[in-house]
């Protein structure tokens, strides 16, 4: 795309924007010379120049007419140092860049070789790495945004008050939880070796009244806390077949908070019962 020439008398109330002194021309135009120059100490490098340069202009990126291109970028240098900003050794380095790819261009071909007749278009590693900081720059920006956003976000840091009022979530247990819990119990029961010539009497009618008692004293008792007050494996028989005979007669249920925890027993109110 070919540089806008534009004459100062056409806008008499506006002030060019360091025109080429040796070509009376701006950058692009007076417009995008106009934002250039609002935005000209916040380039963060050459590239982010050579973007706004071909957006502008509404350039393809894989088609970038790098003559015109680089006289620009050399006229948008010399608008920085009409400014007196620093032009950093990276802005001079794109600028070397440039010519060398705009001298490249212009070479003739030299069909003495063969190999050489389909030679790389110099432009493709300069375009590479512009779309490579595009979407880098891209990405950051929209980084930022977030940060932004998550700023304006407040975390609650006070803790909510849990009403106690509520009855937790109970799990009812089977038979089968019973029986399970009841064998692993059993598998690990001891008798105390104690000599005794006198029979036990062990019965299910006394092992009900203990758990009877047992919650009338509590709310509830843990499964493995009645089972290790037994003393006699026929006794920790007697006190499951009490379990299950209450449980069936509706005076007690037997529940856990939570899967695979520990099984409690607790009595059931009267206004509840049958």
């Amino acid at each position: 795309m070919a540089n806008v020439e534009t004459q100062t008398n056409e806008h008499p109330s506006r002030t060019p924007l360091a025109p080429d002194a040796q070509h009376g021309a701006f950058i692009v135009d007076e417009a995008t010379d106009e934002v250039l120059r609002l935005h000209l100490d916040k380039f963060e490098g050459p590239f982010e120049v050579l973007l706004y340069l071909i957006k502008a202009q509404e350039i393809d990126i894989f088609d970038i007419p790098i003559a015109t291109i680089t006289e620009q970028y050399l006229r948008f240098l010399d608008v920085m140092r009409s400014e007196n900003l620093d032009v950093a050794g990276e802005f001079l380095v794109m600028a070397a860049t440039l010519i060398q790819i705009k001298s490249r261009m212009l070479l003739p071909d030299l069909p003495d070789d063969e190999d050489e007749l389909f030679e790389e278009d110099p432009r493709l590693e300069l375009v590479a790495k512009l779309i490579e900081y595009r979407r880098f720059r891209d990405v950051t920006r929209r980084l930022e945004q977030l940060e932004e956003e998550r700023a304006n976000w407040f975390a609650r840091t006070v803790k909510p008050q849990l009403d106690h009022d509520d009855e937790p979530e109970l799990i009812e247990v089977s038979l089968y939880d019973l029986i399970q819990a009841f064998k692993t119990y059993i598998r690990f029961f001891s008798e105390d070796i104690i000599h005794d010539v006198g029979a036990r009497m062990y019965s299910v009618d006394d092992q009900i009244a203990r758990i009877e008692d047992l919650l009338g004293q509590r709310e509830s008792v843990a499964w493995s806390d009645l089972l290790r007050q037994c003393t006699h494996k026929i006794e920790v028989i007697c006190c499951l077949l009490a379990v299950l005979e209450l449980c069936r007669m509706g005076r007690i249920r037997a529940y856990q908070h939570r899967t695979f925890d520990e099984i409690r027993i607790s009595g059931v109110p009267e206004d509840a019962k049958g």
